[in-house]
């Protein structure tokens, strides 16, 4: 197996696991400084495989003069952030 293909599949096991990343790889004879990079490099894999973009078009079916006062998007944030946008 090579390097890129053990290391990821740690990467898989470490995130399966209940361990932090840095007693995961003491645990199997990597250093962290080294762990991290593969786990970013992992997660980089991930995110080159992902359609892009995820833009989608938002349309309302609410007569306009409805919206005058209203904000057209509300996001409430787990943080309990809310950001309306008119």
């Amino acid at each position: 197996m090579d390097k890129k293909r053990k290391m990821f599949s740690l990467v898989k096991k470490w995130r399966e696991s209940d361990l932090t990343r840095k007693v995961f790889a003491e645990q199997n004879g990597i250093s962290p400084t080294s762990f991290d990079y593969w786990c970013k490099k992992q997660s980089h894999e991930v995110l080159k495989n992902v359609d892009q973009p995820t833009f989608i078009e938002l349309t309302s079916k609410a007569d306009e003069r409805e919206l005058v006062n209203c904000p057209k998007i509300e996001l409430s944030l787990a943080s309990g952030l809310v950001i309306k946008i008119y």
